[in-house]
């Protein structure tokens, strides 16, 4: 196996080129990429340059051949004011302009100066993810040569669990089961990466507990890290409560995913485990952000533990509901909450709304009278009753969600929102289709159904009419006449709206554009490349004027931060 693309690029990212200048030569280099930059003029480098017969540079010219060739300039295209070398910036400008960079960006960096390399090659390998054995050794090799150790740049480590996958079948022709095992002799060069990375900021590191287990080492040098912010410790047992125990660092972001057991017994260990964690993160005063999936292992409902008070969390993310973890009063600040399954029931204070409710999908039997400043739903209502009754005992101010804008019960459905979530003024939708024949007028149905909202903004990804070979029926050509000038529709029938971002095509995860991917989002229903408009008075009517991407970026960060006064008034308190 070869290392991966990272691992390549990092191990020869110091393998650099450098220009030869003759003996004396005392300026520095340019960036040869920057064509915008004026070469500077070294007497020494000029005088190498005259055919090789030493003859010193040329002199500077007279007033007359002066003034000649300033007048034959003044004809020839002038450089840009403010031009500038980055070899020529001081050494505090030049680091604060590398720690912006890392990865290939600062390897092309690296490669146009020999003073600016020394500033930003050891960004090169800032942030690496370890995915196979192969990496493992290609990273521990790249690492720990060189002085100083090039793991003293490393600022973030992923190592996978693939890392220490094995595929028996491979080998063996008479092997059943399982398909793949895992081995970890390995571990000690995890520990030996670890011991000499103290900068890390941030570590990601699955099968926590059986790597401990080979390697004590591991479990040490996290304890001893001082700068860790976000730390995320996937399968971890008790081998790990000392890491929490003598945890120097203090982290912002900590996640935390037990191993999984099968007995009750098993259970009840890593149930007390999980409460001597949070027991022993309690006195970190930074701790922000809480992610706790609690998949793995059943609850003990018998069980009982010692109360713990986690006030400065405002961020809790739960892949499962746990008997032993009451949410209200383990974390009375909260402000955003994140549930991964089916939610329960949250007593909260009314004094105390939630900023943002994240969940898969809400019971109505479960649901309590609990506003919300935002409501989103990580995957597409699969019972809508259920989930208008959610929306209700909410009342969000602005809801975020997949959604179906061809049939008649969710026509129906657009039509009741209005009296079930009155607080409502943006919504982030992602529409689909769901019919393979449509009737004609469904796209000017959907927009009538609009009519009575009381929207200041709406982001909209709307969806594509069927390719050629799709097994759907062509739409009528007054709904695709009726889809491309949805912006403008929409402005005419919400008489609130001040602001729409439409975008005809949804961005997945890896970057590329997706129409039909459904997956559970962790935070934005509708990524996408958004054409953003703002809507004006005049006296033909209401118009649609464009504004920037950074503009509508400023537009979606102050909904997510004000009060529902403000944003109703929204022409008051925003300037663009």
């Amino acid at each position: 196996m070869s290392p991966s693309l990272e691992s390549t690029q990092l191990i020869a990212a110091h393998h650099v080129l450098r220009p030869v200048r003759p003996r004396g030569c005392a300026h520095r280099d340019t960036p040869a990429s920057l064509s915008s930059i004026k070469p500077v003029v070294c007497t020494t480098c000029d005088a190498s340059r005259n055919n090789g017969n030493g003859s010193p540079p040329v002199s500077a010219p007279t007033p007359s051949r002066a003034s000649s060739q300033a007048q034959s300039d003044m004809s020839a295209p002038t450089e840009p004011l403010g031009a500038l070398a980055l070899s020529t910036l001081n050494g505090d400008v030049l680091s604060e302009v590398a720690s912006y960079i890392r990865g290939r960006d600062a390897l092309n960096l690296a490669l146009t100066a020999r003073r600016v390399h020394d500033f930003s090659v050891h960004r090169v390998a800032v942030a690496l993810v370890c995915r196979t054995r192969a990496d493992l050794v290609a990273l521990h090799y790249h690492l720990l040569n060189g002085q100083p150790k090039r793991a003293v740049f490393l600022r973030s480590l992923t190592i996978l669990g693939s890392t220490f996958v094995e595929r028996p079948w491979q080998e063996d022709p008479n092997w059943i089961s399982p398909k793949s095992t895992y081995e970890y002799s390995l571990a000690s060069l995890v520990g030996d990466i670890l011991e000499a990375a103290p900068n890390l900021t941030h570590l990601l590191l699955e099968h926590t507990a059986p790597l401990l287990q080979h390697d004590p080492r591991i479990g040490s040098a996290i304890a001893s890290m001082t700068r860790i912010v976000r730390l995320e410790l996937c399968d971890i047992g008790s081998n790990a409560l000392p890491v929490f125990s003598y945890l120097r660092s203090r982290p912002r972001v900590l996640h935390i995913s037990p191993i999984k057991v099968e007995s009750s017994t098993e259970a009840k260990r890593v149930s007390e485990l999980v409460h001597d964690i949070l027991a022993s993160v309690a006195s970190i005063k930074e701790l922000h952000a809480l992610d706790l999936d609690l998949k793995g292992f059943p609850g003990v409902p018998d069980l009982k533990v010692e109360h713990i008070l986690l006030p400065q969390v405002r961020h809790l993310s739960v892949h499962w509901w746990h008997p032993q973890l009451d949410v209200a009063k383990t974390f009375p600040n909260l402000e955003v909450y994140e549930q991964h399954v089916n939610s329960t029931q949250l007593k909260r204070s009314p004094q105390q709304p939630l900023r943002r409710l994240s969940v898969t999908e809400l019971h109505a039997f479960e649901c309590t009278r609990q506003p919300v400043h935002l409501l989103h739903l990580r995957r597409y209502p699969r019972e809508l009753r259920s989930f208008r009754r959610t929306v209700y005992e909410t009342s969000p101010v602005g809801i975020s969600f997949h959604c179906f804008i061809d049939t008649a019960i969710w026509l129906k459905y657009w039509q009741q929102l209005p009296r079930a979530a009155p607080r409502l003024r943006f919504m982030d939708i992602h529409c689909h289709t769901w019919e393979r024949r449509h009737e004609p007028g469904w796209v000017d149905q959907f927009v009538q159904s609009l009519r009575r909202y009381s929207l200041v903004c709406l982001r909209i990804v709307a969806p594509q009419p069927p390719t050629p070979d799709s097994l759907d029926a062509p739409w009528h050509e007054d709904d695709v006449q009726a889809l491309a000038e949805l912006p403008d529709r929409i402005v005419q029938v919400v008489s609130s709206l001040r602001y729409i971002a439409w975008a005809a095509k949804r961005r997945a995860p890896g970057g590329h554009v997706d129409d039909y991917t459904w997956y559970e989002d962790a935070y934005d229903c509708a990524p996408a490349e958004y054409k953003w408009y703002r809507v004006e008075e005049s006296e033909g009517g209401r118009t649609l004027r464009t504004i920037s991407a950074s503009q509508g970026e400023r537009v979606r960060r102050f909904l997510l931060d004000s009060d529902l006064d403000a944003i109703t008034n929204i022409d008051e308190n925003l300037r663009l």
